[in-house]
């Protein structure tokens, strides 16, 4: 080893799958009868953040928008034209909750795809630094929501 060589701590590894994302925040989502359970990451775009205390989605990146005057970004979290069943009623669900109980706030985080031309898609990374939490904003079969950046 050359007496000039510097060790560095190793970077910590991006996240690149939505469970460890789940992890992180520490969601959850409720069976039929009622009972907690970890959010499907396969089949599950959304749950109840007990670290954030509001429920929580994805958004992928190249479906944002950001608003350089209000200085926030807003993500498409649920399109009823979406072919997953699963997926838009869990959707659904959690997002009744945060308009009834959260004062139609709630939050999203954002996913890199590999392709975004490819059905399904493929997570290519995760931010993990931040969130966005805002308000739930309907437009039709389309749900967004426009959030400020909260670090975690």
């Amino acid at each position: 080893m050359q007496a000039d060589a510097v060790i560095r701590e190793k970077e910590p590894m991006p996240i690149t799958s939505m469970s460890q994302m789940w992890s992180v925040l520490q969601a959850v989502t409720t069976d039929q009868a009622g009972a907690e359970r970890p959010v499907n990451h396969l089949n599950e775009w959304g749950g109840f953040s007990k670290r954030l205390k509001v429920p929580v989605f994805t958004g992928w990146k190249d479906r944002t928008v950001y608003d350089k005057e209000s200085k926030t970004v807003t993500a498409l979290v649920c399109d009823t034209a979406w072919t997953s069943a699963v997926g838009v009623n869990n959707q659904e669900r959690w997002l009744a909750h945060a308009e009834k109980n959260n004062n139609r706030q709630a939050a999203f985080f954002v996913i890199h795809a590999a392709d975004e031309n490819a059905s399904p898609r493929k997570v290519k990374y995760i931010d993990d630094d931040a969130v966005f939490v805002g308000e739930i904003v309907r437009d039709g079969g389309k749900t967004y929501i426009k959030g400020r950046r909260q670090p975690l």
